[in-house]
């Protein structure tokens, strides 16, 4: 199915149409377990007491609970059952387990928004232990709260559709769906497949965001973005065309929040800079006098077609 480029306006700003260059999508889509095999998040962080103000809607940590051990390498499966139509999620990570010798290492390999036949939305991702040796990590699972931009009208299975917003500078950005038109016996899928920054210009900025369709039927879903205000940053190097840039964020405190992340590229016009996150991995580290350091580690894509580099942004959501 030919992409379609829809374009919405965000506040008051003017959009502009670019053409991005396109990479191979980030998230795993083979490694989202069976609906059948996926734990109940929501009891999971009941049992623990972890339920918090956000589990209900607005921004902040929505629930917490422990994964228990899990060896090097393997995986889990969560759904994260009524969720709020407004909430935008975002999963962090406090690991435990490390040693002198070896880091814990948790990371986010999939997420999607699903709606089920019953009409309740949900959202499921699953959890990897990216490290070497068996540890655990406690979940972090966060809201950021989103309005509506789009919507992608009925998507095939398979099918995916990109869009575009101009946004304000000095902003982090996390997308959304609200899937609907689940049948009596499938749910409507869908993913947030890539999100990137695009500098078209000085005094432009754009969010552009990939979304797919990942169940078994045709189906829509409203995109949705929710937005922070930077809490840190720091430079990016100057990466050349296609190169990854990555980097670790020491002392990632407080080790009860979570990390929202977004590049903001600086280029020249009339070749765009451009830049998306591709990965982000939570880090316990045993430090050499015996003290216990949480990391975040970050990979950056450069996707234009010159060298660039840019800011990081980071923000803290806790309880």
């Amino acid at each position: 199915m030919r992409r379609r480029i829809r374009a919405a306006l965000l506040a008051v700003t003017t959009l502009s149409m670019v053409v991005a260059s396109v990479g191979v999508a980030q998230a795993d889509e083979s490694s989202q377990p069976s609906q059948s095999s996926l734990r109940d998040a929501r009891a999971a962080a009941a049992a623990s007491g972890g339920l918090s103000h956000a589990a209900k809607g607005g921004i902040g940590i929505a629930a917490t609970w422990f994964t228990g051990t899990l060896s090097a390498g393997s995986t889990q499966g969560w759904t994260w059952t009524n969720a709020p139509a407004d909430a935008a999620y975002v999963v962090g990570y406090n690991p435990a387990g490390a040693t002198t010798s070896a880091t814990c290492q948790f990371e986010t390999i999939n997420s999607r928004y699903v709606q089920l036949p019953s009409g309740e939305r949900q959202y499921q991702f699953t959890l990897k232990n990216v490290g070497s040796i068996a540890c655990g990590a406690t979940v972090q699972l966060t809201a950021v709260t989103s309005s509506v931009l789009a919507s992608t009208g009925g998507v095939s299975p398979g099918g995916t559709q990109t869009s575009l917003w101009n946004v304000p500078w000095n902003t982090i950005w996390v997308a959304a769906l609200n899937p609907s038109g689940a049948t009596s016996s499938a749910a409507c899928q869908f993913q947030v497949t890539r999100v990137w920054t695009v500098q078209p210009g000085s005094s432009l900025r754009q969010i552009w965001v990939e979304v797919k369709n990942v169940g078994t039927i045709t189906c829509q879903a409203d995109i949705r973005l929710g937005s922070t205000t930077i809490g840190s940053q720091f430079s990016m190097a100057t990466v050349g065309p296609g190169g990854t840039w990555s980097t670790t964020w020491n002392n990632a405190n407080p080790v009860t929040s979570a990390y929202v992340i977004g590049p903001s590229p600086q280029g020249s016009f009339p070749t765009y800079c451009q830049f998306e996150v591709t990965r982000v991995v939570y880090i316990q580290r045993i430090n050499s006098d015996g003290s216990s350091q949480r990391q975040l580690a970050m990979w950056f894509k450069n996707l234009s077609t010159l060298s660039c580099g840019g800011t990081a942004y980071l923000q803290t959501i806790a309880a």
